[in-house]
């Protein structure tokens, strides 16, 4: 996919991944809306993006509404009068034991991460189908959608719908005869203003820039975990070579 004056949205878009991602899909040539819950933080990327010469708008959104997502895929078509490229990177994290984490915190963790993926998926994929062109649909996942840790049973819950989601989609899209990918992001630390620890966000942004371009189905940003994944997956192929059947009574 050539990414030249193509139009992309990206939801989480004030900072870490989603500035990254918007960021790399500047620097590409493309126009981009900025999507995010902090208004202060994201009229100040917009101002910073636009005044180096970026075609971008803002908009502020709750992923968590379905109507304001649906504002926000109208909203990108009436500025730039098409959507190509959807990222759905809005989410967060809340960590405690499973038994222990809060009703509330399960509820918005599944609110922000699976149904803003969910919302963004039914109000941005219409949008891109619509212009008859090549287009792309990137949904954030994690590194817990492959490789679950403890105290993080909220986030991973989410974390592997999104994987799952994104695969079916793309084999809805494949069957459709659609030329539209979809890539699921799976990174794991990533050095923010809080968390000093991990790789720059914008090598991320780049991946999946790369990514998008390419039709890469997935993107991994940390080698020191993957271990962790071919691990999980070797016990899961192991016990598949363990299932044994009997015969149903009356068959040879």
């Amino acid at each position: 996919m050539k990414l030249q004056d193509k139009v992309a949205v990206v939801t989480g878009a004030a900072g870490g991944i989603g500035l990254a991602v918007a960021t790399a899909f500047v620097e590409a040539g493309m126009r981009v809306v900025l999507a995010d819950l902090d208004e202060p933080t994201l009229r100040a990327e917009v101002d910073r993006l636009a005044a180096a010469g970026a075609e971008v708008a803002g908009h502020v959104v709750d992923v968590t509404d379905a109507a304001a997502v649906e504002e926000l895929a109208g909203v990108v078509v009436e500025r730039f009068g098409a959507l190509h490229v959807a990222v759905n990177n809005a989410g967060i994290v809340v960590t405690a034991r499973s038994w222990e984490l809060a009703l509330e915190d399960w509820r918005r963790t599944i609110d922000v991460n699976l149904w803003g993926v969910i919302h963004g998926i039914r109000a941005f994929v219409p949008r891109i189908l619509a212009t008859g062109e090549r287009g792309h649909v990137v949904n954030t996942g994690s590194m817990a959608s492959v490789a679950p840790q403890a105290n993080l049973a909220a986030y991973t819950a989410t974390k592997h719908a999104v994987l799952g989601i994104s695969d079916c989609l793309r084999e809805e899209l494949v069957v459709a005869g659609a030329p539209v990918g979809v890539t699921v992001v799976m990174p794991g630390m990533v050095r923010t203003r809080m968390n000093p620890s991990g790789i720059d966000a914008s090598l991320i942004g780049a991946a999946v820039r790369s990514a998008v371009e390419d039709d890469a189905p997935y993107v991994f940003s940390d080698p020191d975990r993957m271990k962790g994944v071919r691990d999980r997956f070797d016990s899961i192929l192991r016990a598949a070579d363990r299932i044994s059947y009997s015969p149903v009574a009356g068959e040879d």
